[in-house]
């Protein structure tokens, strides 16, 4: 599983998965749904993170929790 592909996974939103994992990610590194949706972690209703966007992908390698993969 790709580090996108956990992330999609997961049901996060931005600020849950900086939190989480350590990451700086802004909002215009991440893609997410149109529709708001159901945190995962937080609970609230906000975007959730689709994935990183390809030339951002390297914020991605700072988080040792989201596995090693790419």
């Amino acid at each position: 599983m790709t580090r996108n592909e956990r992330i999609h996974a997961l049901g996060y939103c931005r600020s849950c998965l900086n939190e989480t994992y350590g990451l700086k990610l802004k909002q215009e590194d991440v893609l997410v749904y149109e529709f708001l949706g159901q945190c995962m972690k937080c609970g609230n209703t906000r975007h959730i993170v689709h994935r990183v966007k390809k030339y951002k992908i390297w914020k991605l390698m700072s988080s040792r929790k989201l596995g090693n993969e790419c």
